[in-house]
């Protein structure tokens, strides 16, 4: 009795941790809290069968477009193309972007770019 108690207590946990994953829809942005100085997430696919989302990383490079005084946006490699996502586990609001190789989190919470 004990030991089925405790298979199904395990099930359940791995349940929910597979389940924990959000889809972002394709083509939206996902900025951290200093939006404009340092860059976004942009999600291109939908969630695959192992929970994680291709997503390209964009920063803020420091020169400005003359005509419009808008930061211009560079592609900035960060070593992975696909990422699990998260409810944020402090910020509910807000999402965690993470390294599906390493398992840490990016260092930001990030939410919908208010300017897409």
């Amino acid at each position: 009795m004990a030991i089925t108690f405790s298979v199904l207590i395990g099930c359940n946990t791995l349940v929910t941790a597979q389940t924990d994953y959000v889809e972002v829809p394709p083509g939206t942005k996902l900025c951290d809290p200093g939006e404009d100085v340092y860059g976004y997430d942009l999600v291109n696919s939908k969630m695959k069968p192992d929970g994680t989302q291709d997503v390209e990383y964009y920063r803020f490079s420091s020169v400005q477009d003359p005509k419009t005084g808008m930061h211009q946006a560079e592609r900035q490699e960060i070593g992975f193309s696909a990422a699990w996502i998260k409810r944020h586990p402090q910020y509910k609001d807000k999402l965690a972007v993470i390294d599906p190789r390493t398992g840490q989190a990016d260092e930001f919470p990030y939410a919908p770019c208010k300017q897409q």
